[in-house]
């Protein structure tokens, strides 16, 4: 539950508090509180591992405390654990104590459903509890099932893949697969106990309006007023996609469009290594950097630029991720790679553009395109946006997924 403006966290804040309206009382449990937790105003039932952030030190007093609260049950759940990965690492060792302070967790909120947002260690130990205590589990993996790259599944091949998912999947009573992201899940389990779904964002908190003027929302976070600027928000990794960006305003740059620029939000880690991209490009004053932006600083900075881009292009993408939704929902235009879900939320072409993944030119084609574009054009391409972010509506899928929770506990 760390401030919302990491995806995953979000999600579970989001859908938190929309169960909350519907009635539903719901908890989230997370490693530790941070600074304005709980911006999204969920106000859940919270369970935290540690205090604060977890030192070294901590995890040891963690790890210690938790089995000897029930070394039983952390043999046991150890066992289980080796016995579908036979390798020990320090978060076999200190996860498993997880295990046990999740089942003290089970036993005092009494939950009629656990959901799960990912598929990794954690989530086995409390499926583990979760089975013991006759409670039903979802599952609602991102990418770490079919993406050889993350996880275990850089250490296993084929066939101890198989023995792990077909395991650890099993224990599932429902697996909610996120667009692209129910490949995994589909390749280890009948059609019928996996429900490929949609991503969910806060639509109906985008559709106020702006109470200042856009020179007087770009002033504020220091924009130039005439640039034509695009955003891209996520962490500062490469499978992002924002050195992808920064190359192709540079070659648009190099043919004289001085005026095309973009702004990239992320979080504290990572940002040096595009800020030097920027200046060995020479569009440093085109590239603008934004940090932790919450999400009515989210709202202002959408409602005064041009257009959005999502260039992540890695196997690790595969669901129409929560600020590209959130961006549509601001009525932008958008350009996209051809990867995971990306292309489908850009329908028939009417709201923005498909670029080939890698082919950085073709970004600078598809940004000129936008560019030339008249006013009344891009409008209508933001509204196209706009009406497609509509159906995943956190409102509506929190809906569709309760209906399915209750069935379940039926």
């Amino acid at each position: 539950m760390p401030p919302p403006y990491a995806g995953v966290q979000n999600v579970s804040l989001l859908y938190a508090k929309t169960y909350k309206k519907l009635g539903i009382q719901a908890a989230i449990t997370f490693v530790y509180k941070p600074e304005n937790a709980d911006d999204l105003g969920a106000k859940a039932d919270y369970f935290f591992e540690y205090a604060g952030r977890p030192s070294l030190f901590k995890r040891i007093v963690f790890l210690l405390k938790y089995f000897f609260a029930d070394p039983v049950l952390y043999i046991s759940l150890f066992r289980k654990y080796f016995k579908i990965y036979p390798k020990i690492s320090v978060e076999t060792i200190l996860y498993t104590a997880y295990g046990v302070w999740v089942d003290q967790v089970v036993q005092e909120y009494r939950p009629d459903i656990i959901a799960s947002q990912a598929a990794l260690i954690k989530t086995f130990m409390v499926a583990e509890v979760a089975k013991s205590r006759g409670i039903p589990i979802v599952f609602e993996p991102y990418a770490e099932i079919h993406d050889l790259e993350m996880g275990v599944n850089k250490h296993l091949d084929e066939s101890g893949r198989k023995k792990y998912w077909n395991y650890f999947l099993g224990m599932a009573d429902l697996v909610i697969g996120m667009d692209n992201c129910s490949v995994g899940p589909l390749m280890y389990l009948p059609s019928e106990k996996v429900k490929v779904f949609y991503d969910a964002c806060n639509f109906e908190f985008y559709q106020k309006e702006l109470t200042e003027t856009v020179d007087d929302v770009r002033l504020s976070y220091k924009l130039p007023k005439d640039m034509f600027l695009l955003a891209m928000t996520g962490a500062y990794h490469y499978r992002k996609g924002h050195d992808h960006l920064i190359k192709a305003i540079s070659i648009l740059n190099k043919k004289g469009f001085k005026d095309i620029g973009a702004v990239l939000v992320g979080a504290n880690v990572g940002k040096e290594k595009w800020v030097e991209l920027a200046k060995e490009e020479k569009v440093a004053e085109n590239i603008f950097f934004l940090q932790n932006l919450d999400e009515e600083s989210k709202f202002r900075l959408y409602k005064s630029i041009d257009g959005y881009c999502n260039f992540s292009n890695s196997a690790r993408s595969c669901g129409l991720d929560l600020a590209l939704l959130e961006a549509m929902s601001c009525a932008l235009p958008i350009i996209v790679y051809d990867n995971g879900a990306l292309p489908s939320s850009v329908p028939e072409g009417k709201n923005g553009y498909i670029v080939p993944t890698g082919d950085i030119t073709g970004i600078a084609d598809a940004l000129l395109a936008l560019y030339e574009k008249g006013e009344e054009e891009k409008k209508e391409m933001g509204e196209e946006s706009r009406r497609f972010a509509l159906r995943t509506d956190i409102n509506v899928t929190a809906k569709i997924k309760l209906d399915w929770f209750k069935e379940i506990a039926r």
